[in-house]
């Protein structure tokens, strides 16, 4: 037993016989003070904690100021101030126990594909998400009223249709809200343009607050970061995810756009001056079963490029 329990048991048994001094009772209130409960897994920081903790103390104060009937009088008041110490104790284990749950509920998964990988992802409600090389989804482990993900990189959407659950797609820029469709959103935090296109049903693209358009079967809608405006076409059902297919599909991209789709594809660093690359569109179309030498002998026939490969880095210049 340590000094401090042994105090504590000195004055304990001077509270029974009322011999208890005034400086032993805010000793003992002040050891209370000090204690940290058990509380890793139960608040959500320190601020959270603090506020639990001061509205506990506040109960206990209450409890023991207010008018207290003769019966209740009777018992010691070591007694007393131990049995509000052991309610308070059942309340921290409940919250505990409940807090746990909330976090469980509330636990946000993290999905990615890997260079030249099609994960696919089984979301709570049984929607499908196929996401393509380099992209990141989190969504949560159950989902509330509203069925939120988050979106880094392309993905296809099989979304389960539930009209008092509408699903939501979050990126940068905009974000894509539905009640049961399929659709495509190509969203690269380092690009400019984010895209929506549907392949079937209808999605309400926003920009964050803000509606910009309703999509239908067949939409893509564009929507610049540095212009912040957006541009809505309309494209062939089969080009909507023909990268699932296992095809790179491009069309009139800028060389930001088609370096960063084959980094993803392969696992590789391209380097290039984005001011000397800036003036050309990319259109390419071909089987990813192809090497990343072979897809850059692609470009190269059509565009006036060199490039220099050095393990995993591929230096990019335009030839004069």
């Amino acid at each position: 037993m340590n000094h401090h329990q042994e105090k504590i048991k000195e004055i304990l048994s001077r509270l029974d016989t009322g011999t208890c001094t005034q400086q032993e009772l805010e000793w003992l209130q002040a050891w209370y003070d000090s204690q940290e409960p058990a509380t890793t897994q139960v608040f959500q920081d320190d601020a959270h904690k603090r506020t639990i903790r001061q509205e506990m103390l506040q109960d206990i104060h209450a409890a023991m100021e207010e008018e207290i009937t003769p019966s209740v009088y009777a018992i010691p008041l070591y007694r007393r101030w131990w049995m509000v110490a052991a309610v308070v104790a059942g309340l921290l284990v409940i919250a505990g126990v409940l807090f746990k749950n909330y976090q469980r509920g509330h636990e946000m998964l993290l999905a990615t594909a890997g260079p030249g990988q099609i994960k696919q992802v089984v979301l709570p409600d049984s929607s499908r998400v196929w996401l393509n090389a380099g992209a990141t989804l989190k969504y949560p482990r159950t989902f509330g009223k509203v069925r939120a993900v988050e979106l880094s990189g392309e993905a296809f959407f099989d979304i389960s249709q539930d009209t008092r659950h509408p699903f939501e797609v979050h990126t940068t820029e905009i974000n894509v809200q539905v009640l049961g469709t399929s659709f495509d959103v190509k969203a690269h935090p380092l690009l400019d343009e984010t895209q929506v296109t549907v392949k079937t049903g209808m999605v309400k693209v926003l920009h964050h607050q803000t509606g910009l358009d309703v999509l239908s079967t067949n939409d893509q809608l564009t929507f610049s970061r540095s212009a912040q405006q957006y541009m809505k076409s309309t494209v062939s059902n089969e080009q909507v995810n023909e990268w699932m297919e296992g095809m790179l599909s491009l069309s009139q991209v800028g060389f930001a756009e088609l370096a960063l789709t084959l980094e993803n594809q392969y696992g590789v660093k391209i380097r290039f001056n984005p001011a000397e690359m800036k003036q050309d569109e990319y259109t390419l179309k071909c089987s990813t079963r192809l090497t990343i030498t072979q897809v850059l002998d692609i470009i190269s026939s059509i565009h006036p490029i060199q490039y220099d490969i050095h393990d995993n880095e591929i230096t990019i210049h335009k030839k004069y």
